[in-house]
């Protein structure tokens, strides 16, 4: 890795820093919409998503750092 590319890990940093945020400000079930029977919490989806995000850039990090 360059550190002429270091834009490179924004989507890993990303990912990361937003995991911690969850974590740290959110609980599950704190924050939970209902219509009727059915419940959705946003903890959840968002603790995904910066989960994938996070898999996904490590996943293309490695796979530049093996490409050289």
């Amino acid at each position: 890795m360059d550190v002429d590319r270091l834009y490179e890990w924004q989507y890993l940093v990303v990912g990361l820093v937003g995991l911690a945020l969850t974590g740290a400000l959110v609980a599950p079930g704190e924050y939970s919409v209902a219509a009727g029977p059915l419940a959705f919490d946003p903890f959840y989806s968002a603790v995904g998503c910066f989960t994938f995000l996070v898999g996904l850039s490590a996943y293309g990090l490695w796979q530049s750092g093996s490409g050289e």
